[in-house]
């Protein structure tokens, strides 16, 4: 035997969510890859540089600037596969404090010593050539 059950009227999730530090308008997160793409570009075409690599109108992406609306999943995953996606991921995982964050920011910066340390010697050895008689 079964037996149906009506679902219950008047609930929402927004009261969950408010309380839980979750509210869908929030476009808080995206304040700090804003921030490091005005870096990378130097505030000169920036929404129009994002715009070409996300995928997106210049428009839409001022709207993401300015804090009134975030982009979507699909413009960020354009974005971090871009040629900038590294810088893009880096933001993102900035203030996570968690273990596997760290340890991506450790690979991060081993691999980025390991190509200094490669120009390192080969700038080294094309000096050293110069050196010997």
């Amino acid at each position: 035997m079964t037996r149906s059950v009506k679902p219950a009227q008047g609930q929402s999730n927004y009261g969950t969510r408010k309380i839980a530090g979750r509210i869908p308008q929030t476009c808080g997160w995206f304040s700090p890859i804003a921030a490091e793409l005005q870096r990378i570009f130097l505030n000169k075409g920036v929404t129009k540089e994002v715009a070409f690599r996300s995928g997106r109108s210049i428009k839409v992406v001022e709207k993401w600037f300015a804090g009134k609306v975030s982009p979507d999943g699909e413009a960020l995953a354009r974005l971090l596969c871009s040629d900038i996606g590294d810088r893009v991921h880096d933001a993102m995982i900035a203030g996570v404090k968690a273990p596997w964050a760290q340890s991506v920011r450790n690979v991060r910066e081993i691999a980025r010593l390991r190509a200094q340390q490669a120009d390192t010697a080969r700038r080294l050895a094309a000096l050293e050539r110069g050196i010997e008689p």
